[in-house]
């Protein structure tokens, strides 16, 4: 929140300024009397909320330079407040600064106290603001803005002494030190169209000069740069006085050179260098401030309402985005909710009638429990097909005209030597044992048979034979050839001619041992349920 108006004050009145469209304008001016208060009361009535400020340039401020030993934040500033108050105790518009550490002692720094030493210049001023609650963002005064504007117009770090009119028939005297404010002046002087203007700047200067040494602030034998805003016919008349004069260095600003407000057409006159400061007052919020009891409260009050109203606006804006996003989520998982919801009726109507085909399942425990081992176990081991893909596949590759037709799994336990319960006996637990054996049966054919029977036995043996010993299989057996040739058993196999000649089909049965059962350590396991 910029300001928008500023109350100039003086010694003899208050005017207003205000932003045009060409510039700074003066609008009203109000004397510093009874009749000028009330019209100064009529005219704030009619536009209270404007954005104001107060800027003093007045003769009674006054400054006195201090050192204080370096302190915590907390003990510094009850130590300024107490030294400021017992240097400027009847008044209540005073402050401190700090302006660095002292070129003498650098455990210690160096302080400027100012105030306004006459508060009644101001108080019948703020009493009419603060009574129709106008926003003041502060009270400032034209020499703690001076070391600022300099600075932009020139002013080195040196020792300088800046000099400008105001108010047409005042000089402004700011002496700076390393860019920093060290004293202030102002005193009666002529209009600069008066032919001893220049001569009245040089008295000036000298007698700063010597106010200054007296302060310790300025070496006897120190050249003193003055710094004057002035044309260039009242800067070549100076040049012409101090031509012999070796104490000081002048040198001189232009005023019809210095814009007042960034972008605007209008220009500094010289005897109203004030314009200057009133513009950084409406530029900017000064740090600096003799609004100490609360004159700047409704500034405050209208930047806090502004902030949370905005804050507000922004957080509304963004539970609207939020909402938004929310309620697009929301949609597209009402959306996946319907397509499951659709899924599950499908998966649970159609698990209804399939299950409808078949009879329940009759199981008891002891196969229940040899169910959930054999698939544990499985799971656990992964022996089935790959394994036993990959088993026969390293014996396989020297055999390749055998194909495989079929792989069939089957598990084995030990065979419970408890006979089985009498009728009219309490049934006993049923000891259920772990998987014992793992075994496969492998169909294969030999893809092109000659009919030699004699040969594809031995074929099938030494097939056996390399399964059992180049294999993890424990055991291999045939247990069918293309003609059974054990005498006890019967004939398996059968010529006809509805059987090819070139193929000759015989089945393998292939054991694996389960590490940790009764066959492969010995000994049995009881698990009883």
């Amino acid at each position: 929140m910029l300001v928008e108006r500023t109350f100039y004050v003086t010694q003899e009145s208050l005017s207003v300024w205000m932003l045009g469209e060409n510039g700074l304008v003066e609008t009203i001016v109000f004397p510093d009397d009874d009749a000028g208060l009330r019209r100064f009361d009529a005219y704030l009535g009619g536009v209270p909320e404007l954005p104001s400020a107060l800027l003093i340039d007045v003769i009674e401020e006054e400054f006195a330079l201090d050192t204080i030993p370096r302190l915590g934040w907390r003990d510094r500033r009850a130590l300024l407040e107490r030294r400021c108050q017992n240097k400027f105790r009847r008044t209540p518009y005073r402050l401190s600064q700090v302006q660095g550490r002292n070129a003498r002692n650098a455990d210690e720094l160096d302080v400027l106290h100012s105030a306004i030493s006459n508060h009644e210049l101001l108080d019948p001023w703020l009493q009419i603001i603060l009574r129709h609650r106008t926003p003041l963002a502060g009270v400032y005064s034209v020499p703690l803005l001076a070391a600022g504007i300099f600075r932009r117009l020139g002013a080195g770090s040196r020792d300088v002494l800046c000099v400008s009119s105001h108010q047409g028939d005042k000089l402004r005297q700011v002496f700076l030190s390393g860019g920093r404010l060290r004293s202030a002046r102002l005193t009666q002087a002529p209009s600069p169209d008066d032919a001893d203007y220049p001569q009245f700047i040089v008295t000036e200067a000298v007698r700063s000069r010597r106010y200054l040494e007296r302060l310790r602030l300025l070496d006897a034998m120190q050249v003193l740069e003055v710094r004057v805003v002035a044309d260039e016919e009242t800067a070549a008349k100076i040049d012409e006085i101090v031509a012999g004069d070796d104490a000081m260095e002048f040198s001189f600003v232009d005023p019809a050179e210095t814009r007042v407000v960034p972008q605007s057409k209008s220009r500094v006159g010289a005897d109203r260098f004030e314009e200057i400061y009133v513009a950084a007052v409406m530029r900017r919020r000064a740090k600096l401030s003799y609004a100490r009891a609360g004159e700047d409260r409704y500034w405050t009050m209208r930047r806090m309402r502004r902030a949370l109203i905005g804050g507000t606006a922004a957080l509304a804006a963004a539970c609207s985005v939020a909402a938004a996003v929310l309620v697009s989520d929301a949609w597209f998982l009402h959306g996946r909710v319907v397509e499951i919801q659709s899924q599950l009726t499908q998966l649970s109507e159609t698990f209804r009638r399939e299950n409808e085909r078949f009879n329940p399942i009759q199981a008891d425990s002891h196969e229940m429990k040899l169910a959930v081992d054999t698939g544990d176990f499985i799971l656990d081991n992964r022996v089935p097909v790959p394994w036993a893909m990959n088993q026969l596949g390293t014996v396989l590759g020297a055999y390749p005209d055998v194909n495989l037709r079929e792989l069939r799994w089957r598990i084995e336990v030990p065979v419970s030597s408890r006979p089985p319960p009498r009728r009219g006996e309490r049934p006993m637990p049923v000891p259920v044992h772990t998987v014992d054996t793992v075994s496969a049966v492998v169909m294969a054919e030999f893809a092109a048979f000659d009919g030699d029977m004699r040969r594809a036995f031995s074929r099938i043996d030494a097939l056996a034979r390399d399964l059992e010993e180049k294999t993890d299989f424990s055991h291999a057996m045939v247990v069918e050839y293309p003609f059974n040739n054990s005498p006890n058993a019967s004939i398996s196999g059968e010529i006809s001619r509805n059987t090819p000649v070139d193929v000759a089909r015989f089945r393998l049965r292939l054991s694996y041992r389960v590490p940790g059962s009764t066959a492969a350590a010995g000994e049995g396991v009881d698990d009883t349920v």
